[in-house]
């Protein structure tokens, strides 16, 4: 009997680590299929995606975007900030296709880089705390 439940208690943490790595795999070939798909995107108001990626250990999806036009600059950008981060993380709460990334308490960060000077003028990392 005790050999029983051991088989099952083992069987049931191998499941449980086979769906988190499935979740894993998941999140890096998502990442990478819209990267290749997609990026890098047009500008559409002064903004571009470059990529998507995904780091295994942090569990973080990174989107990388490039500024252009008017907001291309810090001050500007950085005036601008609290309402970008604000629409950022509405967009994040309300996104249902990455439900079960954040159910599993993954993160998600911006990186945004100015076109003319190369410059990263915000990189900023959600995580549960936020977006739940």
């Amino acid at each position: 009997m005790k050999k029983k439940i051991l088989v099952l208690a083992f069987a049931a943490l191998s499941l449980t680590s086979c769906h988190r790595t499935n979740l894993e795999d998941l999140a890096a070939k998502s990442a990478e299929d819209y990267t290749e798909r997609y990026c890098p995107t047009p500008f559409v108001d002064s903004q571009r995606t470059d990529s998507v990626g995904f780091d295994r250990a942090s569990h973080t999806f990174s989107y990388y975007y490039t500024i252009s036009g008017k907001i291309d600059d810090p001050e500007v950008f950085s005036k601008g900030q609290k309402q970008i981060v604000g629409s950022i993380l509405k967009g994040l709460k309300e996104n249902t296709s990455m439900k079960e990334f954040k159910q599993a308490a993954y993160n998600f960060r911006y990186v945004f880089r100015s076109q003319k000077s190369g410059n990263v003028l915000m990189d900023k990392t959600f995580t549960i705390k936020n977006y739940k």
